[in-house]
């Protein structure tokens, strides 16, 4: 039955290099509108191994954008509906849910697991700054997610450097808080929208369009990395 389920993603993969794919662990920080895509297209294309990090609950306004809930699953945590969605898809999955708002603090518990890329789908600096430092001390192959709210074009996300990615205000932070503790942001990949935001005041509003290309973009960036 899983290779039924999987036929089409061995056959273009190749079989050597799916069993590859199927055998790494992912680290997840975040279930939102990006993360709960990249979550998705990596389950189904084969990947099986997963730790997934967030410390909400689903609320109904990630409905409109956040492909993992639905309306029955508002007030329940993000953790579990996701690995419930996910083993609807392929009930092999190996999955650890860690229910965590990830702060610079809080990374030791991490030393003690073993993964082999991690993905950053947070929109908190701090945390994001925590993230790309532990995995570069670790040597870890990572990528970040950049801002996604107050867009509507998925065709402008892309995977960049940091350095490149102009235009965003959180990527400008992003790099000021990097460079303070000495991280070459030419190291640090980003999944980026080239869309100049509207400007909503502190408003940061969103649809589904943008946030689920950056986790398509993210998924085939850890497929790629695997599969080359």
């Amino acid at each position: 039955m899983k290779n039924n389920s999987f036929i089409r993603s061995i056959n273009l993969i190749g079989n050597e290099k799916f069993e590859v794919i199927n055998k790494v662990k992912i680290l997840l920080v975040g279930l939102g509108g990006v993360g709960g895509t990249v979550f998705e297209a990596l389950a189904r294309t084969g990947f099986e191994h997963f730790i997934i990090v967030d410390g909400d609950i689903v609320d109904s306004s990630n409905l409109n954008r956040q492909i993992l809930f639905c309306q029955n699953d508002v007030g329940n945590d993000k953790v579990i509906v996701a690995k419930k969605h996910a083993l609807h898809i392929n009930p092999d999955l190996d999955i650890l849910t860690i229910k965590a708002t990830i702060t610079e603090q809080n990374l030791d518990f991490f030393n003690e697991m073993s993964f082999d890329f991690l993905i950053d789908a947070i929109d908190d600096v701090p945390a994001k700054v925590a993230l790309v430092k532990f995995a570069i001390n670790h040597e870890i192959p990572f990528v970040s997610s950049l801002g996604m709210a107050n867009r509507f074009d998925p065709s402008k996300v892309i995977i960049t450097r940091l350095d490149k990615a102009t235009g965003d205000p959180l990527a400008k932070k992003f790099r000021y808080e990097l460079k303070q503790i000495g991280i070459d942001t030419k190291k640090v990949n980003v999944c980026h929208s080239s869309e100049t935001p509207i400007k909503d005041g502190a408003n940061l509003n969103s649809i589904m369009m943008p946030p689920s290309s950056a986790g398509l973009n993210i998924a085939y960036h850890v497929l790629s990395h695997f599969i080359k």
